[in-house]
């Protein structure tokens, strides 16, 4: 794990597309490059800064956008992360829909988990004979679950589907996440730690030093090939 410390969240989140930039750059220009997108507060941040500054410096034609996970609510919903994404970084960029592989939060969770499976095998190159994506943007709530994966489910972080259902501990909203497996299948992991909300769990994670299963993401950021920790947050 590098951190990676700014003075501000903005140039937190700069630093991260940076880097996102870079490894867009190492890999060839003719072939897409498949990206897993997060959702919450820290996301539309993000998304608002790439429309407002980075409209001309990232090729977005190379992107193919996919999720790492989504609520289970119609795409209209406010909880929705293909909603959050759409307002904030598609609609104002004109990204086209055939490049956009949204979640569908309103199908019933089990078949949907199944169909977004199929379609990420079908179309993700494979590696370690698992699919493959480029980047993957990761969060890190402040209870320190990753992706939809909370230690209240923390045997997803082993699961042999590519997608699965997950149940938010608190609220019993149910989730559809990916797996540890793919998110740890050799894909640079971009992960913003952004705001004063998150000083507990970065304290956390960092004193974690290994990987642990009842805290889903210090077992991913530790078992990671790679992975870059973005942060406002000064320890």
């Amino acid at each position: 794990m590098e951190v990676y410390y700014s003075k501000s969240a903005k140039d937190a989140l700069r630093e991260m597309t940076c880097k996102l930039i870079e490894v867009m750059r190492a890999e060839s220009d003719n072939i897409p490059f498949n990206l897993a997108l997060s959702g919450g507060n820290t996301a539309r941040q993000l998304f608002a800064l790439w429309q407002e500054e980075y409209r001309l410096l990232i090729d977005w034609n190379r992107i193919r956008f996919y999720w790492v996970d989504e609520r289970c609510v119609s795409p209209e919903h406010e909880d929705s992360n293909f909603k959050q994404a759409y307002e904030n970084l598609f609609g104002p960029l004109g990204i086209p829909q055939t490049r956009i592989y949204r979640i569908r939060g309103e199908e019933d969770p089990s078949k949907e988990a199944n169909r977004y499976s199929e379609l990420i095998d079908q179309q993700l190159p494979k590696k370690n004979d698992l699919p493959h994506f480029d980047a993957i943007i990761l969060g890190i709530g402040t209870d320190g679950h990753t992706a939809s994966i909370f230690s209240s489910c923390h045997f997803l972080l082993n699961d042999i589907q590519i997608y699965a259902v997950s149940k938010h501990p608190d609220t019993g909203q149910l989730r559809i996440t990916l797996t540890g497996p793919v998110i740890l299948n050799d894909t640079p992991l971009l992960i913003p730690v952004i705001g004063e909300d998150k000083r507990k769990i970065l304290e956390r994670l960092l004193e974690a030093r290994t990987a642990t299963e009842d805290f889903p993401a210090a077992c991913i950021v530790y078992r990671a090939a790679s992975a870059f920790v973005f942060t406002d947050i000064t320890i």
